[in-house]
């Protein structure tokens, strides 16, 4: 693995979580953060999913693919061929967003959401 590559790559994954800040709602453990092979793995505590998710960048498709891994270390599902500009949305379905997700926001932290006024 050249870790110097794939540290430009995990940063690059970053700098597109940072564009949008429903990243934070599925609760990443920055001490989890590790670089892998041309991408990077990180644990989550979401509504759909609490484990380790892992993005790597298929170079040569240009195209995004991630694991979702149980806490036990089990892959659960892998999804392949992701364009960056749905990245952020495929992860949130597949980590945070739930049906009925602002009933749920508003049941887990008190909450009170524009639609239950």
């Amino acid at each position: 693995m050249d870790e110097e590559y794939s540290k430009e790559i995990a940063n690059y994954i970053f700098s597109i979580f940072r564009t949008n800040f429903v990243v934070m709602s599925w609760g990443i453990n920055p001490a989890s953060i590790t670089i892998v092979e041309v991408g990077v793995k990180f644990h989550v505590q979401g509504f759909i999913h609490t484990g380790y998710v892992q993005v790597v960048l298929n170079e040569g498709e240009d195209l995004f693919e991630v694991t979702l891994i149980s806490e036990d270390g089990e892959t659960l599902k892998t999804i392949e061929h992701i364009f960056v500009d749905n990245l952020i949305s495929i992860l949130d379905s597949e980590i945070e967003k739930c049906e009925n997700y602002e009933k749920r926001i508003s049941q887990e932290y008190g909450i009170i959401t524009e639609t239950e006024k």
